[in-house]
């Protein structure tokens, strides 16, 4: 049986405190990675669309501001985040096993054997640690609208009559703003908010935001089309219009 000194033990003991942190961890998941959108982009004006995470914050006493928490494993795409998760659950219950060992401050190939894959799963998860989210690619997806215009011309061609358009993206503008105060069960702000722009609406007022360009130059002969599309990953098309 092999002996080390103490302050091997020491050290050992040193790099144990890290790892409990570690193990303890949890993962971001895809969906806080994403985030929310905070405010669109402009393409005329060069200005990039902006988002937030949705992770939960720490305040920081410190700086005077609320921060991501240290203890959250950042979202990476390309990693398999289920693998992931089973190596920092296995790695708890071999950290448990280790701590027994070294506390009996025996040297045993058990321990060697325990302490090596450790600190190579601890090695793997402090390189995802200190990266940054990679979402940047899932962030563009969620700015395709297809499904948004799938939706919306739904509504609007229940209400369009030939030569009343503009009447009829007046009251859908008003539906959106109003679904997007207070949104239905099942559906988040977030789904409303892509339909609308930084603009006050210029018909409804009391705080109402304009449609996006996206949706005032929607066609109606494009809206005949997209209604005879699949509907399964579209939120409720049996809302009450107008609304009250």
């Amino acid at each position: 049986m092999l002996t080390i000194t103490g302050d091997i033990w020491s050290k050992i003991e040193f790099d144990l405190t890290e790892f409990r942190d570690l193990f303890h961890m949890r993962l971001e998941t895809r969906e806080e990675a994403v985030g929310v959108r905070v405010s669109a982009g402009n393409p005329n004006t060069g200005k990039k669309t902006e988002w937030r995470d949705t992770a939960p914050r720490w305040e920081d006493a410190e700086h005077g501001k609320s921060v991501r928490p240290w203890l959250l494993i950042p979202y990476i795409d390309a990693i398999n985040q289920a693998e992931l998760q089973v190596r920092l659950e296995s790695g708890r219950q071999l950290l448990a096993s280790v701590e027994q060992r070294v506390a009996g401050r025996v040297l045993t190939a058990e321990l060697l054997h325990e302490w090596g894959m450790l600190n190579r799963w601890a090695g793997a998860i402090q390189l995802i640690f200190h990266a940054q989210s990679d979402v940047g690619r899932l962030r563009e997806g969620s700015e395709n609208l297809d499904k948004h215009k799938k939706w919306f011309a739904h509504y609007f061609l229940r209400i369009y009559k030939h030569g009343n358009n503009e009447d009829a993206r007046d009251k859908m503008e008003r539906f959106i703003n109003q679904n997007f105060r207070r949104p239905p069960d099942g559906t988040n702000k977030d789904w409303f908010s892509r339909f609308l722009s930084a603009e006050p609406s210029e018909r409804w007022g009391d705080g109402f935001a304009r449609l996006t360009k996206a949706f005032r130059e929607l066609s109606a002969a494009e809206m005949r089309r997209l209604v005879k599309q699949s509907t399964n990953d579209l939120p409720s098309l049996d809302l009450d219009f107008p609304p009250p």
